[in-house]
């Protein structure tokens, strides 16, 4: 199966079970930017799973051209397949995954895909050295407000394996930036550390001024506490 034909059955299948009354409510909740089959995540895996599965015969170049099939399609169902088609065939990658990432994430840009693809995908591929430290570094220092959300969540998973010197290099410079998925951003992946090491994110947040959003996000947990 070539990809175009791949995409075809993708479509096939999600157009059988079109939701036309949930269709313009998650249109809308996507703020009309996207068009949409109206199915819900959990249906849409089930649909698309035997097929995501189906693609192990592909190559790196394969996968990458069915990505970009994917993206050029309206409904957002087919992007959410292709991360998902990304992430789970992912080992076959070197390097040149990052070339397909930064496609996914500057291109329909939105938080859905992007944070998927930074917390799974990017943090799996950094974790596995395809991705490398100045990947991130170049994400981080990029004019792309979606490159940053990515480069500051990489390592949303790691626990007690987050590289703490690492993190706070890629917040501080962003520290005053005014766009809200960039502070909320900052305040996600301080929270998340502060399940493992609280003080250092406390003493963190003292040190260095921030926005309300992202202090009252990272501290969330230990107030709690």
């Amino acid at each position: 199966m070539s990809p175009e034909h791949w995409v075809e059955a993708v479509a096939t299948v999600l157009e059988a079970h079109r939701n036309e009354k949930s269709a313009p409510l998650i249109i809308r909740y996507f703020r009309n930017q996207f068009g949409s089959f109206g199915l819900k995540n959990g249906d849409r895996r089930t649909l698309t799973k035997p097929l995501i599965v189906a693609a192990k015969q592909f190559s790196q170049k394969e996968l990458a051209e069915t990505i970009e099939l994917l993206w050029f399609r309206n409904e957002r169902e087919f992007q959410h397949t292709g991360m998902e088609l990304i992430d789970h065939h992912r080992k076959k990658f070197d390097h040149s995954i990052k070339n397909v990432l930064q496609f996914m994430i500057t291109h329909k840009s939105w938080w859905d895909t992007v944070d998927f693809i930074a917390s799974h995908t990017v943090g799996h591929a950094f974790k596995t050295k395809q991705l490398r430290q100045e990947d991130i570094y170049e994400w981080n220092e990029s004019d792309n407000l979606w490159l940053i959300r990515t480069s500051i969540l990489s390592q949303l998973k790691y626990k007690s394996n987050t590289d703490w010197a690492l993190l706070q290099e890629l917040i501080v410079p962003h520290l005053g930036h005014k766009d809200f998925f960039i502070r909320k951003a900052i305040g996600w992946a301080l929270r998340e550390y502060s399940k493992t090491k609280p003080n250092l994110v406390i003493d963190f947040v003292e040190k260095y001024p921030m926005s309300g959003l992202s202090q009252r996000e990272a501290l969330k947990i230990v107030k709690k506490e």
